[in-house]
């Protein structure tokens, strides 16, 4: 078991714990926007949002009546990006994110845009202090969702805000975090397994069922 003194070490060594509340977004918006791409006040109003997940598919493989084992086919990344936002007071955050969605659909034809000429990139970052210590970067983004905003007299002293739900196709970790440079990945082995879809040609030499 573990000790009180391997634990704080541990902490030691990592600079401490994450903090929910120490992050940082980059929202890098298409370069024909017309609410313009210089929008750091936008970023910094960012007052919450969920850095992506992933997922891994899988297939269930069984020989005779043997137990299945649960095999990975492909992958995915899961879900939108959540984001919300303080309004200002004549809501040109809201209007700007309306401007991008109007990008992808015209609003007086109601004809949907070519695809890449309304994606853009969303870096989202782990801070510690003012430093950051781990990043994604979120590749083909757009504003899915531009929720309702929510008005009642009850809320004198509250802050009205933006709920933003963001599509992406997928994220990279981030290498270097003072640049943004993500990381270059290296060619992995095939799997293991033959399966239907998957493209996988041959066994590995020496693989034992």
């Amino acid at each position: 078991m573990a000790s009180i003194s391997e634990f704080q070490a541990s902490l030691n060594r990592s600079s401490g714990m994450a903090r929910a509340n120490r992050y940082e977004v980059e929202i890098i918006a298409p370069s024909n926007h017309p609410g313009g791409t210089d929008i750091r006040t936008i970023n910094l109003h960012c007052s919450s949002i969920t850095m992506p997940g992933h997922n891994l598919e899988q297939q269930t493989q069984r020989f005779g009546s043997e137990p299945g084992t649960e095999i990975v086919t492909s992958h995915t990344f899961a879900g939108n990006i959540t984001a919300t936002f303080y309004l200002d007071a004549g809501l040109e955050t809201k209007a700007w994110f309306d401007k991008w969605q109007e990008m992808a659909v015209n609003p007086i034809t109601h004809k949907a845009q070519y695809y890449d000429q309304y994606i853009g990139e969303m870096n989202i970052y782990q801070l510690s202090g003012n430093n950051r210590t781990y990043g994604v970067r979120c590749e083909e983004v757009y504003p899915a969702t531009v929720s309702p905003i929510e008005y009642t007299y009850e809320s004198a002293d509250t802050i009205a805000v933006l709920s933003v739900e963001f599509a992406y196709r997928k994220w990279r970790e981030v290498d270097d975090t003072t640049s943004g440079t993500t990381i270059k990945r290296t060619r992995l082995p095939d799997s293991v397994e033959k399966l239907a879809g998957n493209g996988v040609q041959q066994r590995r030499t020496g693989y034992q069922k």
